[in-house]
């Protein structure tokens, strides 16, 4: 009997070292697999009847620091979130450019500022005329283009998020397969750490996306949850998120506003409950900071489109355009009051008065309709001119088609506008505030094709008989004074991160320039220090987990001597029983 507990002894030893060995070979294997866990053997002494019976392997256990684990799964969250705002902000930065980069918004203001200043010096020159506008043009189609690389940002922002939810949900159903595996295996009291390994990869690819929480039930299974305690794990079921990108990004469609769908699990929406992960940055950078960026370009549009405008319409071209069309959309109905005197003149191609220019009198008028001012012009314009209110907007025509239409606002005030002003009747900038201005002011139409339009002089305030000079040839008041416009300090009001400031368009134009340039900046060294922190966390993960040669190395020795005393037992033990099996014979 004693043998045969000595040789069942050494059978045990045998079998359990078989068991390390394989572990052991197992780790020196996958020394260099990402993710893979060093694996233990964890062994007990096997007693019956109170008798000491050899021993066996328990369980393989995977040596992991769980506390370190979550700290490097929070900080890969964060290092995804800014990767994906280094990515897009080096974008913005590349598309906008610095101040002085010639291709820049300030360039292009310095340029169209330039073009004025020597329209001022040779108002009649038809070269001099075509610079500004062409100048005109390309700042406004910069400031487009400006606008809508943030939108293109957006979109792909938006679809990069539709991304992460497809792989957040193939990681999902992944840990919701391993769980059922790994509970399998536990009830069966087989090996399970490999298992845990193959779900912690799935965790740690969801926690570069989204921030998680979880536990594991002793069963095994891991239940997978937001932050706020959204399941999106529990056993073998998995919650899907759901996002729908969208086909076309503008300014007008926001995230809660309308047009864009949020981040549901199970028809809860989590977008606003996200703080981490590279989810976290794609919805910042959709919803706020490119957003802001849109707000800053919008101000300094409407900036820029009133400062010209508001000199624009209290001048003429020469010859005059033969219509002038308002921009602001109003009804014939609409309430209207003024104060102050406007002069409407009908001048011919020389700029010569056609009848006496109309002086109207808003303050005398008082509180009336749109369509009671069209009526009162075109009363005073009589057979040389009318006014009306067609397709919701105030138009002012010259009777003679080879006639124009030529206005100086002098003291008249609508608001805090001029008459011509208030009504658009002479902009040289279109586009309005229902929708982002940035990405759709424009030069006039008209200007563009009739550069002889562009007002460079004004309608004179003196006393004018009928075939007088009203619009002087070689007049450059006006033109001075816009290319004056861009050297007047402006107050911008804070918006979209900048604060409130008083400074010039081209001021506020680098102001926008250098913000982006320091959230790029900032951008880039928030990662670099992230990844700083998530590399000493990983070599402290890797140094308590990973697998050490040296020590696997030393292990095998251990277990050699224990595997070859045990085999030496077994050849003892099998020599003794063959010699009583003699001597009984």
């Amino acid at each position: 009997m004693s043998l045969s507990i000595a040789l069942s002894n050494a059978i045990s030893g045998l079998n359990h070292n078989q068991t390390a060995l394989q572990v052991t070979s197992n780790n020196i294997a996958n020394v260099n697999t990402a993710g893979y866990s060093r694996k233990d053997v964890s062994s007990l002494s096997q007693v019956v009847a109170g008798q000491g019976a050899g021993v066996f392997t328990s369980d393989i256990m995977r040596t992991v620091d769980e506390n370190l684990l979550r700290d490097l799964r929070t900080q890969t969250g964060e290092i995804g979130r800014l990767r994906m705002s280094d990515s897009l902000f080096s974008r913005l930065d590349l598309g906008f450019g610095s101040p002085g980069n010639s291709s820049s918004v300030t360039s292009a203001i310095a340029n169209f500022a330039q073009a004025f200043e020597a329209l001022a010096n040779l108002p009649d020159d038809q070269t001099l005329r075509n610079g500004v506008i062409n100048t005109g043009v390309t700042l406004t189609r910069k400031v487009n283009d400006m606008a809508s690389l943030v939108q293109d940002q957006r979109k792909v922002a938006d679809q990069e998020i539709s991304n992460s939810v497809g792989t957040i949900n193939t990681q999902l159903t992944r840990v919701a397969e391993l769980n059922q595996e790994i509970a399998r295996n536990v009830a069966r009291n087989l090996p399970a750490a490999d298992l845990k390994d193959e779900r912690d990869k799935a965790v740690s690819l969801i926690a570069e996306h989204i921030d998680v929480s979880y536990f594991t039930r002793n069963t095994g299974e891991l239940v997978l949850q937001t932050r706020t305690g959204v399941t999106l794990v529990d056993g073998s079921r998995a919650q899907s998120l759901s996002h729908t990108a969208v086909a076309q990004m503008s300014a007008s469609l926001t995230y809660g506003g309308g047009g864009i769908d949020g981040i549901t699990v199970g028809g809860q929406d989590i977008t606003t409950t996200i703080q981490s992960g590279r989810l976290k940055g794609l919805i910042d950078m959709r919803d706020t900071t490119l957003p802001n960026l849109t707000a800053q370009l919008d101000t300094f549009s409407a900036e820029l489109r009133d400062s010209i405008n508001a000199i624009h319409n209290d001048g003429a071209g020469l010859p005059a355009a033969n219509a002038l069309t308002g921009t602001r959309a109003v009804a014939g109905t609409d309430a209207f009051s003024g104060t102050g005197t406007v002069r409407i003149a009908v001048t011919d191609a020389s700029g010569n008065a056609v009848g006496a220019p109309l002086d109207l009198d808003l303050t005398a008028l008082g509180a009336v309709t749109v369509q009671d001012v069209a009526d009162a012009i075109d009363t005073g314009l009589g057979a040389n001119g009318t006014a009306a209110v067609v397709n919701g907007r105030l138009v002012v025509t010259a009777a003679n088609g080879a006639n124009g239409i030529a206005i100086n606002e002098g003291d008249s005030a609508v608001g805090a506008q001029g008459f011509s002003h208030y009504f658009g009747l002479n902009d040289f900038f279109v586009g309005d505030d229902t929708v982002s201005l940035a990405g759709q002011m424009a030069v006039r139409a008209d200007l563009v094709t009739n550069p002889e339009r562009l007002a460079r002089g004004q309608v004179g305030t003196g006393a004018i008989a009928s075939g007088e000079n009203a619009v002087a040839s070689g007049d450059n008041s006006i033109a001075q004074r816009l290319a004056a416009a861009f050297d007047a300090n402006v107050s911008f009001s804070a918006v979209g991160g900048l604060g409130a400031t008083t400074t010039t368009l081209s001021g506020y134009s680098a102001e926008i320039l250098n913000l982006n340039a320091v959230n790029t900046s900032r951008a880039a060294e928030e990662l670099s220090f992230s990844q700083t922190i998530v590399t000493e966390l990983d070599l402290r993960v890797s140094s308590q987990s990973g697998v050490n040669i040296d020590e696997e190395l030393a292990d095998l020795v251990v277990l050699q001597n224990a595997y070859a005393a045990s085999a030496r037992v077994i050849t003892v033990t099998t020599e003794m029983m063959q010699l009583l099996n003699e001597i009984a014979a």
